[in-house]
């Protein structure tokens, strides 16, 4: 969502085109997206990203319209507890309720709360967005605010940040699916060869940071995750030696199992206790894509606290 909300407000701001931005305030029970989940509609009737996985997004494209017009805050409520309701009987899937706001988003109010939340995600410490109901006016603030009728008050967290240590081929696909994930991405690496070719590929993305340097860069570039793939045992194995990596909340080596233990055996001190080695979730299939798939879909698991179980298995709503 983040990558396409990025690119959608780039080429707004490029055109001077206005958006029209549908974001959720808050929900109860099962919905298909949560607070903060946001989608975009220009003055063509074009949708870009989704916020109830196609139920409500007709309905909303009206309200779209609507605002483009009068250029006001509309704040709407759905409330589908009700399996009976006639109206929602076809086509609404979960049985939650949803609250939504749809701002206008043009050069005259710079973008808004849009341009402001996306600037947020990128920061490495919480923020607060505040935007006035009757002017649509949004503001940021580093420290949370006072509730006071006729504003909406949005906490926003940093976006989850992943490190990957190799400049192989094999990490474009984990680079791509992190980046639709809404994951900031860094890269470091320190083979010539394999560095130079990442560059051509993915300019200004990489960094040349050797093992021993490797805590001073995360004292001020911190990482929530880490892969090493380095495809070099022995560089393999320095890299995991540092100590900044014991703090992370998950840190992945690419390879098979056994390739893991001669990995350790390498290392002067005890491999970090958050070590997954191999990473990854058993989901079968070949190639760079299904590799990048398995490794995100354990990071994405271990960022939200979930078990990574089939939904058959879940006990309520698969959203809840």
């Amino acid at each position: 969502m983040y990558q396409q909300l990025q690119q959608q407000l780039d080429l707004a701001q490029g055109s001077q085109q206005t958006l029209v931005q549908i974001r959720v305030l808050n929900t109860q029970g099962s919905t298909y997206r949560k607070s903060g989940a946001r989608m975009l509609i220009d003055e063509q009737g074009k949708q870009f990203d989704l916020i109830s996985g196609g139920c409500l997004e007709t309905h909303l494209s009206r309200h779209a319209m609507q605002v483009f017009n009068h250029g006001k805050p509309v704040t709407l409520e759905y409330d589908f507890s009700d399996p009976d309701a006639p109206e929602w009987q076809i086509s609404v899937g979960c049985r939650g309720r949803v609250v939504i706001l749809l701002e206008k988003l043009c050069p005259r109010n710079n973008y808004g709360s849009l341009a402001l939340y996306l600037q947020a995600r990128k920061e490495r410490q919480p923020s607060w967005l505040v935007t006035q109901l009757d002017s649509g006016c949004s503001e940021r603030f580093s420290e949370q605010p006072n509730p006071a009728e006729g504003l909406v008050i949005e906490a926003i967290d940093p976006a989850p940040r992943l490190l990957l240590i190799g400049t192989g081929p094999d990490t474009d696909a984990i680079i791509a699916l992190a980046q639709d994930l809404d994951f900031q991405v860094q890269v470091i690496g320190c083979q010539s060869q394999s560095m130079h070719a990442f560059q051509h590929r993915h300019p200004h993305l990489a960094h040349y940071i050797e093992a021993k340097d490797l805590d001073n860069y995360l004292t001020t570039n911190p990482v929530d995750y880490a892969v090493v793939m380095t495809h070099n045992q022995q560089l393999d194995a320095a890299y995991l030696n540092q100590t900044s990596l014991a703090n992370l909340a998950l840190v992945g080596l690419l390879g098979p199992a056994e390739r893991k233990q001669r990995v350790i055996a390498q290392m002067s001190r005890p491999a970090p206790i958050n070590l997954a080695a191999p990473i990854g979730l058993d989901l079968g299939g070949h190639g760079s894509q299904a590799v990048a798939l398995s490794v995100m879909a354990q990071i994405q698991a271990v960022q939200h606290q979930m078990l990574a179980t089939p939904l058959a298995d879940k006990q309520g709503g698969i959203h809840d």
